[in-house]
């Protein structure tokens, strides 16, 4: 395993580092991290009009990590995909609910009368036609 060496003392690994020194070092690490990547567009060929919302969506993440966001203040599906949609198309509609509401027990009543209504016509037929 290699050493690290960070503002001039050498450690063996983060975990030797002192909580103080391993955040600073870990926020330093994470800057030069993300100067050094590529945004998705240079590796994907996208038309205009999906570039443009991608880099939309990207305006709208904010530096803060998940943990310290509440779960109240997170964004909507809905309010998402209208920051991300072209100014023309920023009042989408909601579609309905794909799941429908479950009948419950009426509908395990109904299915047993029809099964022993077809059970019974089913007797019916075996004794009077066979």
């Amino acid at each position: 395993m290699a050493s690290i060496n960070f503002r001039g003392k050498t450690y063996k690994s983060v975990f030797d580092m002192p909580t103080d020194i391993r955040k600073a070092y870990q926020r330093e690490k994470g800057q030069s991290q993300r100067k050094i990547s590529n945004p998705l567009t240079d590796f994907v060929e996208m038309s205009d009009e999906v570039r443009e919302m991608y880099e939309r969506a990207l305006g709208d993440v904010a530096d803060k990590p998940l943990s310290s966001r509440p779960l109240k203040d997170l964004p909507k599906t809905e309010e998402i995909y209208r920051r991300s949609a072209r100014a023309n198309r920023s009042q989408i509609e909601t579609p309905p609910p794909a799941i429908e509401n479950d009948d419950g027990p009426r509908r395990l009543v109904v299915t047993l009368f029809v099964l022993i209504l077809l059970g019974g016509m089913a007797f019916l037929v075996m004794m009077f036609v066979l």
